[in-house]
């Protein structure tokens, strides 16, 4: 299942310039890799309190993420941005470093690379889940959806469905009913799969996971 809003744009982000691996080579403004960024931002804390937006980086040519190397410069602000396993960018600019507008470079030859975005749920205890939280964090996403998609929004699909994604095979995971009765969730390789709006959901007391996943993405 792949994430709405899923933004490949390895096209003309990451196009300019030839460079072999190892080599810096510029590909534009560092924003240009974090589309509704600032809007996200924007948006009240309490409107975005369960969810965020994450930003993915990724090679057609199967280079690991710890391998990928993009930096960015502005005057003399200077850093490189943090990729985890599976490419989230664990370091998104804050304020300060928006407005300093940076120049971002990359040790990848051109055409190789792709950056998506997804929504992400962001919930106090990831292994005992609150479905209160859960459907919140769709409830803010769907909002954010429609205050910053514009036209757009009225196309796309609404958020229905929290995924559990893990490094490696999924664990076993339970829906505990009202009187500790436990539905199986499904579980496809890597992801827990949990929609709790569905009519077999809704008396859920708690999502109960066998270990931590990695991240939580939500998606239609």
């Amino acid at each position: 299942m792949r994430s709405l809003l899923a933004a490949i744009l390895s096209a003309g982000l990451l196009a300019s310039g030839a460079a072999s691996q190892g080599e810096l080579r510029e590909i534009g403004p560092l924003m240009r890799l974090f589309p509704h960024w600032q809007a996200y931002l924007d948006l009240p804390a309490e409107d975005r309190s369960r969810f965020t937006l994450a930003y993915h980086i990724s090679s057609s040519q199967g280079v690991p993420a710890e391998e990928i190397r993009i930096r960015y410069t502005a005057g003399d602000i200077s850093g490189t941005l943090e990729l985890d396993p599976h490419g989230r960018v664990l370091n998104p600019p804050d304020a300060a470093l928006i407005e300093a507008e940076p120049v971002a470079a990359i040790n990848q030859p051109a055409g190789s690379m792709a950056a998506r975005m997804a929504f992400e749920a962001r919930f106090d205890d990831v292994m005992r889940v609150d479905p209160h939280d859960a459907v919140a964090a769709l409830d803010q996403a769907n909002q954010a959806m429609r205050r910053v998609g514009g036209v757009a929004a009225l196309f796309a699909p609404s958020f229905k469905t929290v995924i559990f994604v893990f490094d490696g095979p999924a664990p076993e995971a339970w829906a505990i009913q009202d009187g500790q009765e436990r539905t199986a969730l499904t579980v496809q390789e890597d992801r827990v799969i949990y929609r709790p709006n569905d009519r077999d959901m809704r008396n859920v007391s708690e999502v109960v996971l066998g270990r931590a996943p990695a991240f939580i993405l939500i998606d239609s």
